[in-house]
């Protein structure tokens, strides 16, 4: 047994533990979810072309051993079955292999593009492909297409197999649910491996804090000297390994010595606040369990680790735990079926008078599940309960959910922490700092140096406001391509573009900012691209192709920042320079709003006014202590009695369609101005069009 079976059970499935227990017996129940049914025949996959046959068997051999062997080795059965792919690119189960290889390493779109072509060539290539392709759907965000796969795999099962697994297949179509939702609103942070000081191309996770922030220990499964595989999954043994952290910059990490090392496998879980007391993972103690070792200053070393209290362990495994910031409190995960609800769960103990621990209690099911729960945190201020489950609202395997202390010591329901901090693959073991203004978990994440790396989170803030470009009247829309997106159509070129600059504060010169930047396209919402500028304001960033751009702006302290960039015409001979210029909140800031209209003379919106109106929703939501005053204007067209009455209605009926979409009322004031307010000559049709605006005005922040 080791610790990271007993957080991902088993890699392979992806649906995890719900699933686990329940795959592994439908895969060798029914071929309608088995992988090990595809075989490549060397009949089937010889050509009829002689050329380069011989190597290219020989590479699917040693594939098909690697693919057997476990997770451990996919990596090295994918380069195999590459290689053979060369000379036969058309057989349909050497693509599914090449699929399932990519779905379980590193790129979900390869997997995606080699089960499609699979499907193509022979659609019952295998019983699961439709399970496959949905799970590979779901975890690059294209929930309906997963969704639709699943349905399809659902759809072709028999009855009594159906019947089975509808739970199975329920849970996924509710992640993809879960996902839609949670992806449509994602949280302002950005998220940051910690590098190749700490992270590898095996799985590194669980971060656990020295004194002070020190250094960081963690668990890694890269292999060191004579390094066993483990039989679960084929990947090396657990290792303990501690990083420095000087002048906020972590040192190359080491591997630790006995007590913490052994052939087995190991891992530090939690660590006391005074540093003095460690607890420990071993792998090899009665199905893995949790113990203690204590630091002893007059010898300047830890104490073997010895076993907690009997009534805290039992044969089912514990697997991590953490103390409370007093250490008196012991919250832990465990297996115990004495106490579980179904699957691991998040149980406490209080530490007595007289130093021993109380039977334990399990935390009830407003934090536990019938899945499984992980990688339970106290923060630094005991008030908040961080842990992993894959019950809830996950969007799919693993995700970090947070919960608040009540009176009385119960706890509130817990809030899954949103996208990207979370996503459809494994989040667990979340921690932060001891200042707790930064947060640490584990996660896979593309361009990672592994399959699970350790990652900083780095909190943006609830400020978030539209910038404009304009120096005095600040305007949002098509005309000025700034401000609430307006979608433009959508320019397909061939070739990738390279786009660098600055991103600079506007009112202190070339003052330079840290920001996240995302690309998006503004036709279909996806994004395209990630960036953060530098501590100099300098970013690069590729983009895929010439055509328009969305850019989202994210930087602490800053009106956030929302443009079209048109490069469609761009060719990708050369870099691009693009500079970006930030404005912080200011009270005074006027933002009239495009896009908003009204029945002729009347103060009832039209349909097409929503669009914006909902982006300033989301605006609202964001700045919970922003208070804004809506003010309506028009022309000089009409009596000013009438332009005074008309204004101040219309004005009024955006403030009702904010307040309906859930803004509080106190947040909002409306006026109306009549056409005392001008931004352009009334001579004119064109100045006169200006002036008939609706605007919004800081008050307060």
């Amino acid at each position: 047994m080791n610790l990271l079976k007993n957080v991902i059970a088993d890699m392979r499935s992806l649906a995890i533990k719900y699933l686990i227990s329940s795959v592994w017996i439908l895969l060798s129940y029914s071929p309608a979810w088995s992988q090990e049914d595809v075989k490549i025949s060397r009949k089937s996959f010889k050509t009829g072309i002689d050329t380069g046959y011989k190597e290219a068997w020989e590479s699917v051999k040693e594939g098909d051993r690697n693919f057997k062997d476990g997770l451990g080795t996919y990596h090295l059965a994918r380069d195999h079955y590459l290689f053979a792919h060369q000379y036969n690119p058309e057989h349909a189960g050497l693509n599914y292999k090449l699929g399932v290889c990519y779905l379980y390493t590193d790129n979900k779109y390869e997997a995606i593009n080699f089960l499609i072509r699979a499907y193509e060539i022979d659609p019952q290539v295998s019983g699961d492909i439709h399970l496959m392709l949905g799970m590979a759907y779901q975890l690059v965000l294209e929930f309906d297409k997963a969704m639709e796969h699943f349905s399809s795999h659902s759809r072709q099962l028999e009855p009594k197999d159906r019947e089975m697994f509808s739970d199975i297949l329920a849970k996924r179509l509710e992640e993809c649910r879960y996902g839609k939702s949670l992806s449509r609103e994602p949280v302002r942070v950005i998220i940051q491996p910690l590098g190749e000081e700490i992270n590898s191309k095996y799985d590194d996770y669980n971060p656990v804090f020295a004194f002070q922030d020190t250094a960081l220990f963690f668990t890694s499964r890269r292999p060191y000297g004579k390094a066993k595989r483990n039989k679960i999954d084929n990947k090396y043994n657990e290792d303990s390994y501690r990083a420095s952290l000087e002048q906020g910059v972590f040192q190359q990490a080491v591997r630790l010595n006995k007590p913490f090392n052994s052939e087995n496998n190991d891992a530090i879980v939690g660590l006391s606040v005074d540093g003095n007391t460690m607890i420990l993972y071993r792998g090899h103690v009665q199905g893995g369990d949790i113990q203690i070792s204590s630091y002893m200053p007059e010898k300047e070393k830890w104490t073997r680790p010895k076993s907690v209290a009997g009534r805290l362990t039992s044969k089912d495994g514990e697997t991590s735990a953490c103390f409370s910031p007093d250490g008196t409190e012991l919250y832990f995960i465990s297996r115990n079926k004495k106490y579980t609800l179904g699957g691991k769960d998040i149980l406490f103990s209080t530490l007595n008078a007289k130093g021993r621990w109380s039977k334990p209690v399990n935390l009830g099911s407003i934090l536990n599940t019938p899945y499984d729960e992980e990688g339970v945190f106290i923060s630094p201020d005991n008030r908040y309960l961080y842990f992993a489950s894959r019950g809830h609202n996950s969007m799919g395997g693993y995700d970090i959910f947070r919960s608040e202390r009540q009176e009385k010591g119960a706890w509130s329901r817990p809030v899954n922490l949103g996208y990207p901090i979370n996503t459809p693959d494994d989040e667990y073991f979340y921690i932060t700092d001891h200042t707790g203004s930064h947060g640490y978990y584990s996660a896979i994440r593309e361009g990672g140096s592994g399959s699970s790396d350790i990652c900083k989170v780095i909190y943006l803030g609830s400020e978030k406001e539209l910038i404009f470009r304009t120096s005095d009247q600040l305007v949002a829309g098509p005309g000025q391509r700034t401000g609430f997106l307006t979608k433009p159509g959508l320019m397909k070129m061939d070739t990738s573009l390279l786009l660098y600059g600055w991103v600079v504060d506007t009112l202190n010169g070339a003052e330079p900012i840290v920001a996240k930047m995302a690309f998006f396209d503004p036709a279909t919402g996806q994004r395209e691209a990630l960036a953060v500028s530098d501590t100099t304001g300098s970013y690069t960033v590729s983009l895929p192709e010439p055509k328009d751009y969305a850019v989202e702006i994210n930087a602490s302290g800053y009106l956030y920042f929302l443009d079209i960039l048109d490069l469609s015409s761009e060719n990708g001979d050369e870099k691009l320079h693009y500079d970006f210029f930030l404005r912080k909140v200011e009270v005074g800031t006027k933002v009239v709003l495009d896009n908003i209209f009204f029945e002729t003379g009347k103060s009832i919106l039209r349909p097409e006014s929503f669009d914006a109106l909902d982006q300033v929703s989301r605006f609202l939501q964001n700045n919970p202590s922003m208070k804004l005053e809506i003010s309506g204007h028009t022309d000089n067209t009409g009596s000013l009695r009438i332009n005074q009455k008309l204004s101040k209605e219309r004005a009024s009926a955006v403030v009702d369609y904010l307040v309906e979409r859930g803004t509080p009322t106190d947040m909002l004031v409306f006026k109306g101005y009549a056409d005392t307010q001008p931004v352009a000559d009334n001579g004119t049709a064109q100045g006169r069009e200006q002036n008939r605006r609706v605007e919004f005005k800081v008050l307060s922040k």
